[in-house]
Order: C-alpha cells, then sequence, then structure tokens
C-alpha cells in the first residue's frame, strides 16, 4: 500500500493496494474483502493517532461465488487499485492515521482449477501488506483523487 498525495481532512484520501502474485505459476483469487471489490465490507483496520475510526460502508452476504468473482493473475504478475478511504471511514478530522490490511484472500486457486469453487472448498490465503501511516493536513480538500 502506499499514500497517495495530497492528503486532505474532508477530502478524499486514497491509497493504492497492490497485488502481486510471487509464485512461478497463475493464480485464481476471489476478490471478496479485498480492494479489488470495492467497498463491500471492512477491508481495512483504520486509526486516529491511536483511535479505531469505525466502519461506515456498505457490508453484504454472500452465496457461493460466480466466476467474475474470480480475478486471474499470471505467474509475477501485479495488479493495482487505487481505493479511497474516506468513502468509508471517518477522515475529517487532520492527524496521523494508521491503516492495516484486516483479512486476506477467501479463496485462492493455483492448480489450475477454473473457478467458482463451492465456500465448503476455499482455500483462504492471507495477505502480506505493509502498515500505512497518513499525515492528512488541515486545509482545503478537491473532490477528486487520482489514481
Amino acid at each position: 500500500m502506499e499514500a497517495m498525495r495530497p492528503q486532505i481532512a474532508g477530502g478524499p484520501t486514497g491509497i493504492r493496494f497492490q497485488l502481486i502474485n510471487r509464485l512461478d505459476k497463475p493464480l485464481s483469487m476471489l476478490r471478496w474483502s479485498t480492494p479489488f471489490e470495492g467497498w463491500r465490507g471492512t477491508l481495512f483496520s483504520v486509526s486516529l493517532q491511536g483511535q479505531e475510526i469505525p466502519y461506515r460502508g456498505p457490508m453484504v452476504k454472500r452465496g457461493d461465488p460466480v466466476p467474475g468473482d474470480y480475478m486471474k493473475l499470471r505467474a509475477g504478475e501485479s495488479q493495482i487499485i487505487g481505493i479511497d478511504l474516506s468513502q468509508a471511514y471517518d477522515m475529517s478530522k487532520p492527524g496521523l492515521y494508521t491503516v492495516k490490511v484486516t483479512g486476506g484472500a477467501h479463496d485462492v486457486i493455483q492448480d489450475g482449477t477454473q473457478p467458482p469453487r463451492p465456500r465448503d472448498r476455499f482455500q483462504p490465503v492471507g495477505l502480506i501488506c505493509n502498515e500505512l501511516t497518513l499525515d492528512v493536513k488541515k486545509g482545503v480538500a478537491e473532490n477528486k483523487v487520482n489514481y
């Protein structure tokens, strides 16, 4: 993860999230609960100077996934997505925010099997991700962020 600039209180608070397939073979990863799905549940733990900021975005219940719920990554491939934390967390106060990834991939297929897989056969994989500190400044915010 990395911050996008500027970080202004009350404005968009953009970060870039990169996913890298470090395997020597392709994989299919279920997008659920990752930034590649968008705001459908808690993806991050966000705190302002040690105080947890509650998630205020949408939450969804799910059945079994469909093929389009998976993303494919070739061996060594990476994908980057921008996401605006202010869409799901109150980022209206200036200060030092800490952002941590809270979960992982619900299902990763590494054996070439075509997705989807039923929930009882999911093979979850944790996401190794750096903790990010955002220095959100007081100022006049624009209503856009460039990813």
